[in-house]
């Protein structure tokens, strides 16, 4: 490794340290650490800003949270196995369909990036990212319902959980009707099963349209974890979002902590969601604002 070392985790009890734009694999072997077998997981990528949101910012709020011990290591696995099985994986197939634009390649091979590419981005969205919300005490599994149970699953989303920081419900059906079931079509009725013709997916084969996914789906993700991490703070403690200007460019943060007014809340996941409502009490001194904000598109 020729650079610093910017952020370390733990992956299938592995430790995963990145370096510059790479990132490393150490493997206990019984040694010194010294002595740990090494191999280097990625020679790129390492620096994108989706790998620094979930290796950094996202793990500092998840460790503000009331979310503890055993509970708070099983978030954490989830989020690191949503990063690495999920996103960089993906984001490999993308740097591939990215460098085959600039050289020639048999078509056979050009197809089977993309094809690739939609498989493990749709595991990653469809597969991992609703693993982390649940542990979170979140149930967004009617996401990929057919449109029947999606909306009786919208109802009862909206009904236990009234008062999150996004309107959560409205993002879902934006990304539902936007690019969700685009990819999802493609990846099930082409690659997987052949239910229809190539030409139907002619865009899902341009390098633009994966570009769009990929970004589509790591924001998807970096918009809603936030939000149900924020849902299980202390009850004087909230997170809004740093303008970009005043945003330091040396360690990049998205959100930032503030103290609000007490507002009660469940410290775990909860059977009959988290619903929020004013304590009686005073507003405390030095408290920004209420956490009780209306709720938003985004953040």
């Amino acid at each position: 490794m020729e650079h610093k070392v910017k952020e370390v985790f733990v992956n299938d009890d592995a430790l995963h340290v990145v370096s510059g734009s790479e990132v490393w694999r150490f493997t206990d072997n019984g040694k010194e650490p010294y002595q740990w077998e090494s191999a280097q997981f990625t020679d790129g990528g390492a620096s994108e800003e989706f790998v620094n949101f979930f290796t950094g910012e996202l793990v500092e709020l998840l460790e503000a949270s009331a979310v503890y011990s055993t509970e708070l290591e099983a978030v954490k696995d989830a989020i690191k196995t949503t990063l690495v099985e999920g996103l960089m994986r993906s984001f490999e197939h993308l740097r591939k369909i990215r460098h085959s634009v600039s050289v020639r390649i048999p078509e056979l091979n050009r197809l089977q990036l993309y094809e690739d590419f939609a498989r493990v981005l749709w595991h990653a969205y469809k597969d991992l990212m609703p693993k982390v919300a649940l542990l979170l005490g979140f149930d967004i599994g009617f996401q990929f319902q057919k449109d029947a149970l999606f909306e009786k699953g919208i109802a009862e989303f909206n009904g236990k959980y009234p008062s999150l920081i996004m309107d959560i419900p409205g993002v879902l059906k934006r990304q539902r009707v936007n690019w969700q079931q685009g990819l999802s079509e493609f990846r099930n009725d082409f690659p997987e099963h052949r239910k229809q013709n190539i030409s139907a997916f002619e865009r899902y084969y341009r390098p633009q349209t994966a570009e769009m996914l990929f970004e589509h789906a790591w924001r998807t993700m970096a918009d809603l974890f936030p939000v149900f991490i924020e849902a299980r703070f202390s009850p004087t403690w909230s997170i809004k979002e740093i303008p970009l200007a005043e945003r330091d460019p040396r360690r990049p943060r998205r959100f930032q902590l503030f103290r609000c007014d007490p507002v009660e809340r469940l410290t775990s996941p909860p059977a009959e969601g988290l619903h929020r409502h004013r304590r009686g009490s005073p507003a405390m001194t030095g408290a920004e604002k209420s956490c009780i904000v209306p709720r938003r598109d985004n953040l």
